[in-house]
């Protein structure tokens, strides 16, 4: 993803650069509104695959309710079809439909929220559980039936990105792409997001030593060695 000229890149990371920006655009300039709780995501990760197109991420999962739906939420289920018996335990998570189109499946799964104006939510099955909690639905159909609201939100911080976690093998070549994307706000110091110092390491390789060191010790609260190395 670090070509040095943008006419050589490939058509598949020209849609993830797309779609980075998105993520960027949507964590930090919008929250969710559903039943009057107000919902900040600030850590998502990015699924798209396109039945006519050539992104064709292997690692979504092709829910009919992960296309043509936008501005309503997915549970996560076994199957294709939203008949489909969700996914139960831990294993049950939550996205966010981007995609109005019969022919992509488009979807942000919230792996952190601001619920209710609460404290960080970290963990997509948390995060699914505060939201039917906090917009009291007893059921995961009546928080899918609900039409989301997306209000202006404008967050003036940096969008940290890394690859997308425990996607396993099935995704191929997706796997490597940084399709995770983490709002460094103010409460990222105190949050307890995966891979936070990697992220911090990442973003600041073609900053100064001194530029990191101040960044990393406001955002981390300490300095790691590969920046202390530089």
């Amino acid at each position: 993803m670090e070509e040095k000229n943008d006419f050589f890149k490939s058509d598949k990371l020209r849609t993830v650069e797309r779609l980075q920006n998105e993520s960027k655009q949507f964590l930090t300039g919008f929250k969710l509104m559903l039943k009057g709780i107000p919902i900040k995501p600030t850590e998502i990760e990015v699924y798209c695959y396109e039945e006519t197109g050539d992104f064709k991420d292997s690692s979504v999962h092709r829910n009919e309710l992960q296309k043509n739906n936008k501005n309503h939420f997915y549970v996560h289920r076994y199957g294709l079809k939203k008949s489909d018996s969700y996914k139960g335990g831990n294993r049950a998570g939550l996205d966010f439909v981007v995609s109005d189109n019969e022919n992509i499946y488009h979807s942000y799964l919230i792996r952190s929220a601001v619920v209710n104006n609460g404290r960080p939510v970290v963990g997509p099955n948390k995060v699914l559980k505060a939201i039917q909690n906090a917009c009291g639905f007893s059921s995961y159909d009546e928080l899918e039936a609900n039409m989301v609201e997306l209000v202006a939100d404008d967050v003036s911080k940096d969008v940290l990105f890394s690859k997308r976690i425990n996607l396993g093998e099935n995704a191929k070549e997706y796997i490597n792409y940084e399709l995770r994307a983490v709002l460094c706000d103010d409460l990222f110091r105190e949050t307890k997001y995966p891979a936070k110092e990697r992220m911090i390491t990442d973003f600041l390789k073609n900053e100064t030593k001194e530029r990191s060191i101040v960044y990393a010790k406001d955002k981390l609260g300490y300095v790691p060695s590969e920046i202390k190395n530089k």
